[in-house]
């Protein structure tokens, strides 16, 4: 057959498909013949006929993962119909050699002048492809890290693997300048090596984590060479030649011994440690054990089971709803929406098991859209019995942090029909470590868009009034913390009650946490808060239940 190349073979078409990478390839195609120009690399890349196709996608989806091709074809259909003007999506696709690899892709539809579709394009991501050496630090990168870790685990051999991050890196950027942060990373992977040597590896993973790899250590032994390297960031990192700038680490850790688990095991549990490190050990070298059986039933093997859910669609959650009730009528005006978990076999996961180390694993992005989505099709249920109805759905940071989330976010709430104004994103305690620039451009723009914003656990962390006096908050949740025992503690009574004045002067929305009894509701009545949110009215209930609520 005869390739129609019209619209394709301008020397500026030439330019871009020949400018990319190994890793990434461009795509154009004429809508009117149907046919498509690739890349050169992609061609080679992934066995193509020629860097002309005609009917791509019948040479394309034969070649995409079963399991991926309902959802390609979904966001697909979202340009091609003009639903959306981009789409970002990620699949598995086998290469020319038959081996799967991930591939994200972005596309867009280019309309000509009588404004109906002309061309299709789009960039791919090539993630099967990386790097071995990082060119900042010259440092072996993830890559490398995966298959001495494949080696070790396959061996069975005895090692330490430790995961080293720069808390708050984004802020030497903001003080020193970008090309500080490399200045930085260069430092530290320099006093790493140095104390190490000939002990074991280290490899710089994204931004400012590094990861050590320790064959034959003993645990006191990577205590101490934490402890000397957390010293020696305080005053050894240089930036233009002078020493002396303060850097703070965290650090999480486990022991390979006659380890027979798989190395994402590992990593998984290296990226709790870690978590629990920054925000709950203050930078300490935190350990988890990973060789028991009974390690890996509790932390390990659970995370396995609840990575596969959520690759099955989400199988197993579920959404429980709590009233949030005037404090004046004692009427339901809204619910804060909580995920729950029924494992086959686990059974009735309780929360504060699986929710630390989900909140922290890259796969909650799709648990986090997934938990949007629901609790806005739920609450534009409980909208047919009450209007007015306001939804508080929880935020991490780990979505904060993703580049597609401002998006997503949108998308979802403009898909459901949900009003904007009520709902509220509550900020979680975790948001707080984020750097405050990076938070208050992200609230700004979700208050653009009409959406409100609830602070939770107010009172507890010292960076709570901070965050009000920098971020357009709506609403402040008063933690339980400070109502426990309330009506003995002078001291929480001040609390509650200043929280609760300045809240109302600022025209903040204010919700006491934790009323269990009426007692309780009665006394901390005349505080004159917004809402109250307890079991005295209702625990945490699902969809129908919620329902019978409010009837």
């Amino acid at each position: 057959m005869k390739i129609d190349k019209t619209g394709l073979e301008d020397r500026i078409i030439d330019v871009f498909l020949n400018s990319t990478n190994e890793r990434g390839y461009l795509f154009i195609t004429n809508m009117e013949t149907n046919v498509t120009r690739w890349s050169r690399n992609a061609v080679e890349y992934f066995h193509m006929p020629g860097d002309y196709m005609y009917d791509v996608d019948s040479f394309w989806e034969k070649r995409i993962h079963p399991d991926d091709l309902t959802e390609y074809k979904r966001k697909l259909e979202h340009v091609l119909s003009g639903r959306r003007e981009w789409e970002y999506f990620e699949y598995r696709i086998q290469n020319g050699d038959g081996e799967y690899v991930v591939c994200t892709c972005k596309c867009t539809i280019a309309k000509g002048k009588d404004g109906e579709p002309d061309y299709f394009s789009g960039t791919i991501v090539n993630r099967g492809i990386g790097e071995i050496v990082d060119p900042v630090t010259l440092l072996n990168t993830n890559q490398r890290f995966v298959e001495h870790l494949e080696r070790i685990v396959r061996a069975r051999w005895q090692a330490v693997v430790m995961d080293i991050e720069i808390s708050k890196f984004s802020r030497i950027s903001v003080l020193y300048g970008y090309e500080a942060g490399e200045q930085v990373l260069q430092c530290l992977a320099n006093l790493i090596r140095g104390i190490i040597g000939d002990r074991g590896m280290v490899y710089h993973l994204d931004g400012p984590k590094f990861v050590l790899l320790l064959p034959e250590m003993q645990v006191e032994e990577a205590n101490r060479l934490y402890e000397q390297l957390q010293e020696l960031a305080k005053t050894e990192i240089e930036i233009d030649g002078k020493r002396g700038v303060p850097i703070k680490l965290s650090g999480g850790a486990t022991v390979l011994e006659d380890f027979d688990g798989t190395p994402v095991q590992v990593k998984s549990t290296l990226v709790y440690a870690l978590t629990q490190s920054k925000y709950e050990g203050r930078g300490e070298l935190v350990w988890i054990g990973i060789n028991s059986e009974k390690d890996r039933d509790n932390n390990i093997d659970l995370l396995s089971r609840i990575h596969q859910s959520i690759m099955d669609g989400c199988k197993g959650f579920y959404m429980c709803y709590q009233p949030l009730v005037d404090v004046r009528t004692e009427q339901i005006v809204g619910a804060e929406a909580l995920i729950r978990w029924h494992s086959e076999k686990d059974g009735e996961v309780s929360p504060g098991r699986f929710i630390p180390w989900i909140e922290v694993d890259t796969v909650y992005y799709e648990l986090g859209k997934w938990i949007m989505r629901q609790a806005l099709h739920d609450a534009n249920e409980f909208r047919k019995v009450l209007p007015g109805f306001i939804i508080n759905v929880n935020i991490t940071a780990s979505q904060l942090e993703r580049r597609e989330f401002r998006e997503d976010v949108c998308r979802i709430v403009e898909e459901s029909g949900y009003p904007p104004n009520q709902l509220f994103m509550e900020l979680t305690e975790r948001c707080r470590q984020l750097d405050y620039g990076f938070l208050k451009k992200e609230m700004a723009f979700f208050h653009s868009k009409g959406i409100k914003l609830s602070l939770d656990d107010f009172g507890t962390g010292s960076s709570s009034l901070g965050l009000v006096m920098e971020l357009p908050i709506d609403e402040l949740k008063v933690d339980m913390s400070f109502v426990k025992d309330i009506q003995k503690k002078r001291i929480n009574q001040a609390m509650v009650k200043h929280i609760i004045q300045c809240a109302n002067s600022l025209g903040l929305k204010t919700c006491i946490e934790g009323v269990e009894n009426e007692e309780l509701s009665i006394f901390l009545r005349p505080n004159d808060a917004s809402y109250y949110q307890g079991y005295y009215y209702s625990r945490p209930v699902p969809a129908e239940d919620f329902k019978q609520l409010l009837a």
